[in-house]
Formats: C-alpha cells, structure tokens, sequence
C-alpha cells in the first residue's frame, strides 16, 4: 500500500471498519453529557456576571474562605526532664 502524501489522510478500509464496535451511542451520551457541563458553566459565568461577581473578586473570596478554615497548630516547649531540673545542683 502506497504511503499517501502528508496532507491527505489514508483511506479507511470497511471490512476493518465493520470490526469496530460501540463508539455510538457511547458517543451520544458522553456528547450530552460534555454539552450539558458546558451549559452549565455557561449559565454559572451569566449568573455571576449578572450579580457583579468578576473572577478576581471570587478568587478573593475562596482563598479568604480557605485561610477561615485552616487550622491552627501551637507549639509548646516541652518540659525539662526529671534529671535536669532547677533543682539538681
């Protein structure tokens, strides 16, 4: 079989391509799926534009709400062992 030029893209054989199975309706449902996510964040941008929220003022906000809920850790000296005491002289 002859290599065809780069700009030409090979002929599909149609016994190889009867061999080939699912990819339709496989394919309908992922295709929903990915149109109903990008509906969604389309309507999330209208929603947020519509209130006055910008992407910087909510980042702001998320990096806040994440200090809020970090937690705190204390460091404490612990004590001096029995053998070295102020009382030891």
């Amino acid at each position: 079989m002859p290599t065809p030029p780069k700009d030409q893209l090979p002929d599909i054989d149609p016994a190889a391509l009867a061999q080939v199975t699912g990819g339709a309706s496989e394919t309908s449902a992922l295709l929903g799926q990915l149109t109903s996510l990008l509906d969604d964040l389309k309507q999330v941008k209208n929603v947020g534009a519509a209130n006055g929220i910008n992407p910087q003022e909510m980042m702001l906000f998320m990096m806040l709400m994440q200090q809020r809920n970090a937690q705190t850790t204390t460091v404490v000296q612990a004590p001096p062992a029995w053998w070295s005491g102020p009382w030891r002289r």
